[in-house]
């Protein structure tokens, strides 16, 4: 054994379950205790230093509070959005900006009455049930040998900073995250018409779902494809009598602006974590991003082509593709790699997984510890760079290139519950159920 595999092998022996249980609870309650002080010190709303709690759910009570003003004409306006937010939070400077599509104005309206001190603290609860939610639907996706450690994931993921950053910036990904896997649990079910449906509600953070109808397609689930599409066309047409047709083309017109340009795409390069995010903080041209989402794209159609009578490896390849060459992720939108973990822990745990995930989480941990250490050092700006992209490509390419169920592992050592055996039958032929391979005890 060289150097290097005994080096890889002694960092891998760290990674013990009690370890990852430990450090998780650390992070938990060390993430909470912030949480706790960061809304302490904004007395009420607003900090002596003028920002806001929770500043980018600003933005979404914002949208609806325009819509309730009767405002629509200036749904994405900045400057009005600015002047909203002064008028209701006096002392805060800058603007958080609602650039989400015109529908999602709907989400927010209810919130939108309160004051936003109420409203966010209302937020913040039904973050949480989302996430808890979410949770209790990965549940059945861990495979039946393994399930006495989902609590552990649970914990894993709590643990995780996307999950910190989603709740203490009061981000809308959560919603995201339990329509992907309330989808995917209908999908297993085989109630297709209703899973597209269920999907296209995501179509309100349209980049996190760009790779949803390829997905159906290459499962040739035609009629969950065509849910899919008339639930956009619905969701669009529904917001036409309210928002009407111009605020559709401001909100085009707001994301090609150079200000989203400058502040958003380049701005928070550092905060997001693709490739496309990686090489435009390396100094690549924005246009670089749909390359990379093309190259994405023929990537999971090609390998797709392979592994779709899986349902589980194939949905886990298409987050896996979504978060890797999606033009714009950032940390919060991660907790979409829910889905990815049970197909990890239960099917793809080899010591090269385990490494990249922990050097995902310590990459992602240090972002804001990074991005300052940058912004105080100028000749150190590279630090401040989406590193955990690299892990995370690394990732995507262990479940690309993984077989549906190894050759050598095709004996199966527990017969899985009805109900589970249901879920992952083989679609191309129904009588037919697959085999889990035989996993460590």
């Amino acid at each position: 054994m060289g150097i290097g595999q005994a080096l890889l092998s002694r960092l891998d022996s760290l990674i013990t379950r009690e370890r990852v249980r430990n450090y998780s609870w650390i992070c938990v309650l060390l993430g909470a205790v912030a949480l706790v002080l960061n809304a302490a010190l904004g007395s009420g709303s607003i900090t002596k230093s003028g920002t806001v709690v929770l500043p980018d759910y600003l933005a979404h009570w914002t949208g609806g509070r325009l819509v309730l003003d009767g405002r629509i004409g200036a749904l994405y306006d900045p400057g009005v959005q600015a002047q909203l937010q002064q008028e209701h939070l006096p002392g805060i400077t800058g603007v958080s900006w609602f650039v989400s599509p015109p529908f999602a104005v709907f989400i927010y309206l209810p919130l939108a009455w309160l004051p936003y001190g109420t409203s966010a603290l209302l937020w913040t609860v039904l973050s949480a049930g989302l996430l808890a939610a979410s949770l209790l639907l990965a549940k059945p996706l861990v495979h039946p040998r393994r399930r006495g450690d989902y609590r552990v994931l649970v914990l894993v993921f709590t643990a995780t900073p996307a999950v910190l950053e989603l709740v203490g910036a009061g981000q809308d990904s959560g919603i995201a995250l339990v329509v992907l896997m309330l989808g995917l649990r209908l999908l297993l079910a085989e109630r297709n018409v209703a899973a597209g449906a269920v999907l296209a509600l995501g179509l309100f953070k349209p980049q996190l779902f760009v790779f949803v109808p390829l997905a159906l397609l290459l499962q040739q689930r035609y009629r969950a494809l065509a849910a899919f599409g008339v639930g956009a066309l619905t969701l669009g047409g529904l917001s036409l009598p309210v928002v009407g047709l111009s605020s559709w083309r401001a909100w085009y017109d707001a994301l090609t602006s150079p200000l989203y340009q400058e502040a958003v795409q380049v701005g928070q390069a550092w905060k997001m974590q693709s490739i496309s995010s990686l090489l435009t903080s390396l100094g690549a041209p924005e246009s670089v991003a749909y390359v990379v989402l093309l190259i994405g794209a023929v990537t999971l159609v090609i390998r797709g082509r392979q592994v779709r009578a899986d349902t589980q490896h194939l949905w886990a390849l298409t987050v896996l593709t979504t978060v890797v060459f999606s033009p714009h992720l950032l940390l919060y939108d991660l907790v979409l790699v829910l889905p990815v973990l049970p197909y990890l822990y239960s099917r793809l745990n080899v010591r090269a997984v385990r490494l990249l995930a922990v050097a995902t989480v310590i990459l992602l941990a240090s972002t804001a510890v990074r991005h300052a250490i940058s912004h105080t050092v100028g000749s150190w700006a590279l630090l401040a760079a989406p590193w955990s992209a690299l892990p995370l490509l690394g990732l995507w390419i262990l479940v690309l290139l993984a077989t549906a169920i190894p050759d050598s592992l095709e004996r199966a050592a527990t017969t899985p519950t009805p109900a589970y055996r249901h879920a992952f039958q083989v679609r191309q032929n129904p009588g037919r159920q697959i085999r889990w391979p035989t996993l460590p005890r």
